[in-house]
């Protein structure tokens, strides 16, 4: 990058007013001053557009200047950084797996890449070492690119359809396109008249402000349904309401009709389109015959469903909220293919076991605010919905062999089987016994990823026999 353009960026940045204000549902905001807007509109087109189709409740934000939701947020800081030299990223993305990643036995994941040069990082790793410290299924992200809406609306079916599985590229491959920021809010369910408002509470407020349903005027939006028309995977978007899993059906109806030539039953359900978060799924039964028609797979991060929602049905929906809380056993026994997700920023040796606890117990810390997604004591959480604890084998399952599927990776990882991969980790206690308050009591010892040990436990001495 050059001084000049260094030295632009940083102009930007001394020139933004963060102000943590009180704007449709207490969310933190981002405003600029004319100047700061110059210079993103200059980087970034689409902007106005794409601020308007995300923050509901405001009269148009993109020309005043005010960003509310997240992922807005993540990619303006995304513009306005240095990023680093390709040498420079793969150093710290291997600090980042040699010391969280495998720390956790995590040798698979999937996410997001939202800028040019994280994926060119990322193949810049895989160019230099013809591998990666943790195998890679990466989408496309949509809805924080900083291109115009004839560009966006455009991309995807004229560049031809580029998804794979994990045989094509064993360390990093495509699994489709996503969009973690305007196709619903990732903690703001779209419900429709699935659930309703309690009474005394303001409809129209829970509806139209509080709650957030896909919009079809936004240009990124008018981009994933042209993708899926031409036969894209959809894949790691925003599915935080049973509504919003309607609408996607209806819509994946819509243009089947329009490309039959491809979008034939068989294609749509190998393509096994996903979602992300589902904090507020439901059990709708048409939502869940939609899901089982078109192999739909259902990924629910039910720590974060039990560490937010929770007030949200107390506050707007009440005692019929309950149903809506990530309804994991009723799903399972309904067919459908949910899959545990984690979204952890930075694992330790127990988050996994953690996690798996909250899908067997239900059992929440109060306020979480912290990596840790269970009680260090078994009993001092909050329990929702415990009839929808799910055994710790179901558990374990969800977040390997069918988290495995939705990557389009089951033929090599998942489970321990002759001809997959020699991936896999040791941890310190039998996971199959003892009580279920005991799930989360449990730690990796050492993780090896394709036969090479990634990290050992300093006071694990394994003995060979």
């Amino acid at each position: 990058m050059m001084k000049n353009e260094i030295m632009s960026k940083i102009g930007v940045l001394m020139i933004l007013l963060c102000l943590a204000v009180s704007v449709q549902a207490s969310h933190r905001v981002i405003m600029f001053n004319d100047m700061a807007t110059e210079k993103i509109l200059d980087m970034w087109p689409d902007f106005e557009d794409s601020v308007d189709s995300q923050a509901r409740g405001m009269e148009s934000p993109g020309s005043r200047a005010v960003i509310i939701q997240a992922a807005l947020r993540s990619h303006i800081n995304n513009l306005l950084r240095e990023q680093p030299s390709p040498p420079q990223f793969a150093d710290g993305f291997n600090i980042l797996a040699d010391e969280y990643y495998s720390t956790s036995g995590m040798t698979t994941f999937g996410s997001r890449l939202e800028t040019a040069d994280q994926v060119t990082g990322f193949q810049h790793i895989l160019r230099e070492n013809n591998r990666l410290p943790v195998r890679f299924a990466w989408s496309a992200e949509t809805a924080t690119q900083p291109m115009n809406a004839a560009a966006a609306a455009g991309l995807y079916g004229n560049i031809g359809v580029q998804w794979q599985g994990i045989n094509a590229n064993p360390w990093l491959w495509l699994r489709g396109i996503s969009s973690e920021g305007e196709w619903d809010a990732p903690n703001r369910a779209c419900l429709g008249d699935d659930l309703m408002a309690k009474p005394g509470v303001d409809a129209t407020e829970v509806k139209e402000v509080i709650e957030i349903c896909p919009d079809f005027d936004s240009p990124v939006v008018h981009a994933l349904i042209r993708g899926l028309q031409a036969g894209w995977r959809f894949v790691g978007v925003h599915g935080a309401g049973s509504h919003a899993f309607r609408i996607f059906t209806q819509q994946l109806e819509l243009v089947m009709q329009k490309n039959p030539g491809v979008l034939t039953l068989d294609y749509v359900r190998n393509s096994r389109h996903g979602f992300a978060h589902g904090t507020m799924t439901g059990a709708v039964p048409d939502v869940v015959e939609g899901w089982k028609k078109y192999n739909i797979y259902v990924p629910i991060n039910l720590r974060r469903a039990l560490a937010i929602e929770p007030d949200n049905i107390r506050q707007n929906y009440g005692e019929p909220g309950w149903k809506f809380l990530g309804p994991i056993k009723t799903l399972l026994d309904a067919g459908v293919n949910v899959v545990g997700e984690g979204e952890i920023g930075h694992p330790t040796p127990e988050t996994y076991f953690d996690l798996m606890d909250v899908y067997v117990n239900r059992e929440i810390e109060k306020g979480l605010e912290t990596e840790r997604t269970a009680p260090a004591i078994f009993g001092e959480g909050e329990v929702f919905s415990p009839e929808e604890g799910v055994d710790r084998v179901v558990a374990m399952k969800l977040f390997t062999i069918r988290s495995a599927e939705f990557h389009y990776a089951e033929d090599k990882i998942g489970s321990l089987k002759v001809g997959k991969f020699a991936d896999f980790a040791v941890i310190d206690k039998d996971y199959l016994s003892g009580p279920d308050t005991q799930v989360r009591d449990n730690k990796v010892l050492m993780t090896v990823l394709a036969g090479e040990t990634r990290y050992k436990d300093p006071d694990f001495t394994p003995v060979e026999r």
